[in-house]
């Protein structure tokens, strides 16, 4: 009786140190680096642009393509990392887009807590969630979603700005 238990125990031991270990291993490999922030022009203009995004190949190409897309403009745009999204004044923005990826089954918790704290101003959000799957987004706002795939990024580029540009003008 005392060695089945020992058994039971030590098997259960074992399955926990592994599911510790999966799970480090996944953060590890999946978890998106922190983003420095930038912005270009002035915050004395008139229009504001907010880009809360995380980092990896993919959303960088996005967030590049889109200042380059307003390098001439007069927009001001400032990137952050999406986790500084809860200590955002919205108001100061015409335009907010978030690029985001899903999680361990949801995004993450401050681009949550941002979206909610602001949902008077969900007509000025631009939300980009990508998984796995690509079809993962947030429910209750117009998002979209897709794969993290870098070749990709010129096209969903192009959908943020056509966005951007309809919010803008």
């Amino acid at each position: 009786m005392k060695s089945k238990l020992k058994n039971r125990v030590l098997f259960l031991g074992i399955l926990a140190a592994f599911l510790v270990a999966f799970a480090v291993w996944y953060k590890i490999t999946y978890e998106m680096e922190v983003v420095q922030s930038k912005a270009i022009h002035s915050p004395n203009l008139t229009t504001k642009v907010l880009v809360a995004t995380q980092g990896s190949g993919f959303k960088d190409a996005v967030v590049t393509n889109i200042f380059n897309f307003y390098k001439k403009d007069s927009v001001y745009i400032k990137a952050i990392d999406v986790s500084q999204l809860p200590q955002v004044d919205s108001s100061k923005y015409n335009v907010i887009v978030i690029l985001h990826t899903w999680e361990y089954g949801k995004p993450p918790a401050a681009v949550l807590e941002f979206i909610e704290n602001n949902s008077e101003r969900k007509h000025k959000m631009i939300v980009y969630a990508t998984s796995g799957a690509g079809n993962n987004k947030i429910e209750g706002i117009d998002a979209m979603a897709g794969e993290s795939i870098l070749e990709n990024a010129s096209d969903v580029s192009d959908a943020i700005l056509l966005k951007m540009e309809s919010m803008i003008n």
